[in-house]
């Protein structure tokens, strides 16, 4: 059975150390606003959701720099999905109460982005990506076209991940400012 392609590999791998090293920067940045967003989850206790805030950005790092070399990749591929997957099921667990006003503390505190369906369906693509890492790796090499593809086509990736949530931000705004004025 043929693998995966390695470009396509590349590729996926590049586009998550991007996303996770950013999220976990802008979350170390505002360490206290991060944990008050882990605790607004209201999943956990404050003395775990505390701890938890120091742990999570951590467990980013490392899955986005593990992710970039290959005897690690499988195990940070396996640490992202992992974070993922708990993410994901907070923000369900929240929308499910009811509780759309806290905000998702995905990249910190300070875009202020709201939770929404959206970010199910954002990190739903960003768990397929995880998971073509986990899938057997094609036996063709790399070549310089390969390169400046995976390097463009992370540019793109990420620049749409960024896009896409500069939108649910801007849509979180505008829903408050309706709230306010009516």
């Amino acid at each position: 059975m043929p693998g995966v392609d390695p470009a396509i590999r590349w590729l996926a791998a590049a586009s998550l150390a991007a996303v996770f090293a950013g999220s976990a920067i802008a979350k170390l940045r505002d360490l206290t606003g991060f944990r008050d967003a882990v605790e607004n989850y209201r999943i956990v206790p404050r003395r775990i959701a505390a701890f938890a805030a120091g742990i999570i950005p951590l467990a980013e790092i490392a899955g986005a720099i593990g992710i970039l070399f290959g005897p690690t990749r499988e195990a940070s591929a396996l640490l992202l999905l992992g974070l993922l997957v708990v993410f994901t099921a907070a923000i369900g667990v929240n929308l499910a109460r009811g509780r759309r006003d806290i905000d998702c503390g995905c990249f910190g505190t300070a875009r202020g982005q709201r939770l929404s369906g959206w970010l199910l369906v954002r990190n739903a693509m960003l768990i397929a990506l995880a998971a073509v890492l986990l899938l057997p790796a094609g036996e063709r090499r790399i070549g310089a076209l390969d390169v400046m593809t995976i390097f463009f086509g992370a540019a793109a990736l990420v620049t749409l991940y960024a896009a896409f949530n500069y939108l649910l931000a801007q849509a979180s705004a505008l829903r408050a400012v309706e709230m306010r004025h009516g």
